[in-house]
């Protein structure tokens, strides 16, 4: 009797190595990573959230593989393969591809939210953190709006605090400019009144006023904070307590156009109380401008400072006040 015949087994089914599942599984953390903080700048930058000027650093670190026999016969094999090279640069090929347009739409749709919420005259400067830090909160120096373009490049190129001073002293006709453009595209029905005195700031330089446009540029801006803010509100933008403190204005505790608007504005409201034997300041402050006149408070470069800054406010509250 003939035995019964077995059929034979199947052979062992063995998964093939797809190269693309597989740097997908490698990178899959790196690109979420990327992709997550980009999507919080977006965020950040949009006025959802309060400013983050923190960039997640990311090293790749390949691993380390230690000598062995079998591995560099292995290696030796795989190098006499015909073509391996070029077989897996194929492969890979659709993967490099998909990668490469994430990156390329998350810098884009970056540089469309920096286009929306930077002013015109920041966009091609793009001032770092440092940079920024120092002209607005250690120097007062508004940038949001005004000066132009390259009045902003001119100041980050200066090499210190006194030449910074020099080039808006050099350049405060062309910054009278700037700042009459901006206000007369101001349109908010609530601020005509501020704009208008505003422009009588500037008048009040050009004609060589210089004392009556800073007299009239602190008074405004103190109003403007009085007008448009409640008490909490005015005093954490103004509350600068540095001299005592040792605090400063922190960028990351504000959505970032308040913070970049209201720095220069809180290091305009440093201590000065003449009754305490302060001496009076030579740069651009609202106290001494107040309490301290003098020819060391009085210049035309304190008078520029104080333009630049209730232009900066005045735009500031024309994009973000309600119309209707």
């Amino acid at each position: 009797m003939a035995e019964d015949h077995k059929p034979s087994e199947e052979p062992e089914k063995r998964e093939s190595f797809d190269p693309s599942r597989f740097y997908s599984a490698a990178f899959k953390p790196l690109m979420d990573s990327y992709a997550n903080w980009a999507a919080d700048l977006s965020k950040q930058l949009s006025g959802t959230a309060s400013v983050r000027f923190k960039v997640p650093r990311v090293t790749f670190v390949p691993p380390v593989v230690p000598a062995n026999p079998v591995a560099e016969m292995l290696g030796r094999q795989l190098a006499d393969l015909t073509n391996f090279n070029s077989v897996i640069r194929q492969a890979m090929e659709p993967l490099n591809q998909y990668y490469r347009d994430q990156w390329q739409g998350i810098f884009a749709s970056l540089v469309e939210l920096r286009r929306q919420v930077l002013p015109e005259n920041l966009r091609d400067a793009a001032p770092n953190l440092k940079a920024l830090e120092t002209l607005l909160i250690d120097e007062g120096i508004p940038l949001m709006w005004v000066p132009g373009p390259k009045t902003v490049r001119a100041l980050l190129d200066a090499s210190d605090t006194a030449a910074r001073r020099r080039v808006i002293g050099q350049r405060w006709r062309g910054i009278a400019n700037d700042c009459t453009a901006i206000l007369e595209g101001i349109d908010h029905p609530g601020l005509q009144d501020s704009r208008r005195f505003g422009l009588d700031v500037v008048r009040a330089l050009r004609d060589g006023h210089t004392s009556a446009a800073q007299a009239l540029a602190a008074n405004l801006l103190d109003s403007l904070l009085h007008r448009h803010f409640d008490k909490a509100s005015r005093l954490q933008l103004t509350k600068n307590e540095f001299k005592t403190k040792g605090v400063k204005f922190n960028l990351d505790d504000y959505k970032i156009r308040v913070a970049l608007t209201f720095a220069p504005v809180w290091c305009a409201h440093a201590r000065y109380f003449p009754t305490d034997g302060d001496p009076i300041p030579r740069v651009f402050g609202r106290h001494p401008s107040a309490h301290g006149v003098s020819r060391a408070q009085y210049t035309r470069i304190n008078a520029v400072y104080g333009l630049m800054l209730v232009v900066s406010v005045l735009k500031f509250f024309d994009l973000e006040m309600s119309r209707r």
